[in-house]
């Protein structure tokens, strides 16, 4: 197995949020460290204090051989590049840019660099075609995550493009990927639209957390005849987490979801061959969505 390794794995936002995802991306980067023989620390942390959290623990005694970091924006990604160099390995998750590139040209070649993402357009691909199969033409509303990130604007772009002409697609953004978020979004939405007797057949949203939001603000709805309109619609998610947005599926609060895989736990096998067997990351590594229920 080689020598015990330290991974630092940092999460964007605050595990009492209960982003179900990240809880994932947490669970899988224990369990998948433990197997592999890795002293794996998970943080969380708002965007806005990610790189105070990883600044602070390169202060520690105990020495990081590899930081596995989603990055709250591509500003942040460029700050992680810049002070990780020189003092541990790095894996981005669900980020690229050409900073990458430029990045790995002087990397220290016996330090690994490399990202994983899940293939966001793939995602929206895989959102489209449920969407075409339960929208049956109608309407649809697609509250993303916020545009500041590229995982957002990737599915979107992607759905818009499957989808083509065969709904009615209408979008609105919500500032993160909780169930508040998504139930502002479509009040944010609502507010334009309500003069002009608002109906849906489907509201695809870019997180089981978005989508739950979104159906909460429909049932919150004080005009009785807009309230029984879009309840009719078909509440579609993205993540389908074990815990979660499987079982909204299962029971019928969710019609369909998009299984997104933690890519930690890539992240660490990548970095174990790494170490263990000589091989060079790649740099960009992916891992890929599925439906559910399975089509």
């Amino acid at each position: 197995m080689g020598e015990s390794r330290a991974v630092f794995v940092l999460l964007p936002g605050r595990k009492e949020e209960n982003d179900h995802y990240q809880l994932l991306q947490e669970e899988t980067a224990l369990s998948v460290g433990a197997r592999l023989g890795m002293r794996v620390e998970v943080a969380w942390a708002p965007a806005f204090d990610q790189l105070r959290v990883l600044k602070k623990r390169f202060l520690e005694p105990a020495p990081v051989d590899a930081v596995v970091a989603e990055p709250a924006s591509l500003s942040t990604m460029g700050f992680l590049l810049r002070d990780t160099r020189g003092r541990a390995g790095l894996i981005l998750l669900n980020a690229w840019g050409p900073e990458v590139e430029v990045a790995s040209e002087s990397w220290d070649r016996s330090s690994p660099l490399g990202t994983v993402s899940t293939d966001h357009a793939a995602i929206g691909r895989v959102q489209g075609g449920q969407v075409l199969r339960l929208a049956a033409g109608g309407p649809v509303l697609c509250v993303t995550g916020p545009r500041r990130s590229s995982a957002a604007r990737e599915r979107l772009e992607a759905l818009r493009a499957t989808v083509g002409t065969g709904a009615d697609l209408a979008d609105t953004e919500a500032g993160e990927w909780t169930e508040a978020a998504g139930t502002t979004a479509f009040g944010d939405w609502y507010r334009v639209f309500k003069s002009r007797n608002p109906n849906l057949a489907a509201v695809a949203a870019q997180s089981d957390e978005l989508a739950v939001g979104a159906r909460s603000a429909i049932r919150g709805l004080p005009d009785a005849a807009h309230r029984a309109a879009l309840e009719g619609a078909r509440f579609l998610g993205v993540d389908a987490c074990p815990a979660y947005g499987r079982r909204l599926v299962d029971d019928g609060t969710l019609a369909a979801s998009v299984v997104t895989p933690a890519n930690t736990g890539l992240a660490l096998e990548l970095l174990h061959r790494f170490w263990v067997e000589g091989r060079p990351l790649p740099l960009r590594s992916f891992t890929a969505p599925s439906p559910y229920p399975a089509e």
